[in-house]
């Protein structure tokens, strides 16, 4: 195998060569070695990249927004470790029938159970407490994070756990 040189970085890896500008330059990969585009070259020796840097702590809060909360129930509802989504729209949703329930103590229609949908796309069906309980776990975990996300002002040093459990 040879790599493609340009400007001390490998830009295409190739079985043969080819001409080639005068800016670039084909050299042959020692046997066993797994160079791959955009490694370095200098001096004879092949480097790879540098590693990507860990994410940073907003960062990760960012993902775990986006992954949800795994909310296991018992009592008179049942849930085994179901993850619920904790994005802003999923939990604005969420919010909206909330307010209904503060403002009244009822879902929105004076309906007495209200569905809500898992990660999943499943959807799962509510009492009142039920649905404040899970809404609250979802709420704080949402919270959480977006403090960290948005600053870090609290000085967290790790994410909140992913999972919660409730007796619902």
């Amino acid at each position: 195998m040879n790599a493609l040189i340009f400007n001390g970085t490998v830009i295409q890896i190739e079985a043969s060569t080819f001409p080639v500008h005068s800016a670039l330059e084909w050299v042959a990969i020692p046997s066993g070695t797994n160079v791959a585009v955009g490694w370095t070259y200098a001096s004879g020796t092949f480097t790879a990249p540098p590693a990507p840097p860990a994410p940073t702590l907003a960062q990760q809060a960012a993902a775990a927004l986006g992954a949800g909360l795994a909310i296991t129930s018992t009592g008179t509802m049942t849930l085994a470790a179901t993850a619920f989504p904790t994005d802003p729209t999923s939990t604005g949703k969420i919010t909206a029938v909330v307010t209904a329930i503060t403002a009244d103590g009822t879902f929105p229609g004076g309906a007495s159970t209200f569905p809500m949908k898992d990660s999943a796309g499943t959807w799962h069906t509510f009492t009142v407490s039920q649905y404040k309980a899970v809404a609250g776990a979802l709420a704080a975990y949402a919270a959480a994070l977006d403090l960290i996300i948005d600053g870090n002002p609290l000085g967290a040093t790790s994410l909140p756990a992913a999972s919660v459990s409730l007796t619902v």
